[in-house]
């Protein structure tokens, strides 16, 4: 171990990983195939090294080929002028659990519309009843070959869960990216332990493609609530 690094960014160079200090304690994030997580968080916890959150990156092929009953929804684009305050609102309730995107704000959100990435036709929005029921914001990413889409944040407003409309905003955002935007290709990021999530993605044919696995030192895992 070199002199200046920590338990956490050795083990992060080791394995290609990167640190994200993020709630003020430092995390080694690995990205890995699925078949390699479990030897990986072996590793990590010999190496003193602590396991906090578990992602599964989720891909499919489109057009979307299983289409599973879902609700008749009719989306817009995302409009700043009159969207910002409502989406973090409803954006904060729906993740409300979420230790990273449960805590927007206006900033945050502005900050990400100033990206070269940010399609505002992509950011697809569900009103029910003149109120924001729920959206779908993609995001194609253009530094692979062929150019890669993916749901990067997708919500239902809680008053209005139970309805199918997460299923029927997938599908809305799938379809965008290919109908409009030509992508074959999509995939998306969520926590392993979200049960009705995985399920819903697996309706529509989505596959695991990698894991991605979150350490911490045991100490300041101990130190630090787990969100």
């Amino acid at each position: 171990m070199r002199p200046s690094d920590t338990p956490t960014s050795e083990f992060a160079r080791r394995h290609d990983g990167f640190v994200d200090g993020a709630g003020g304690v430092a995390s080694a994030w690995i990205t890995c195939p699925p078949d390699r997580a479990a030897a990986i968080a072996a590793e990590a916890a010999a190496a003193g090294l602590r396991q906090t959150r578990t992602l599964f990156q989720l891909r499919t092929p489109l057009p979307v080929a299983k289409r599973p009953t879902a609700p008749s929804i009719k989306t817009r684009p995302f409009i700043a002028e009159r969207d910002v305050d409502t989406w973090v609102a409803v954006n904060n309730a729906a993740f409300a659990w979420h230790p990273d995107q449960g805590h927007q704000s206006a900033a945050d959100l502005l900050a990400q519309m100033a990206e070269p990435w940010f399609d505002a036709a992509g950011f697809r929005v569900l009103e029910l009843d003149g109120v924001m029921a729920g959206f779908c914001w993609t995001k194609i990413h253009d530094d692979e070959q062929p150019p890669l889409g993916e749901i990067y944040v997708i919500a239902t407003a809680p008053e209005f869960a139970g309805r199918g409309l997460g299923l029927a905003l997938t599908i809305d955002g799938l379809d965008y990216l290919h109908d409009v935007r030509g992508i074959t290709q999509a995939m998306l990021y969520v926590e392993a332990d979200n049960g009705p999530a995985l399920r819903t993605y697996e309706r529509i044919g989505f596959t695991h493609h990698l894991t991605r696995l979150a350490f911490v030192e045991a100490t300041a895992a101990a130190e630090t609530p787990l969100p």
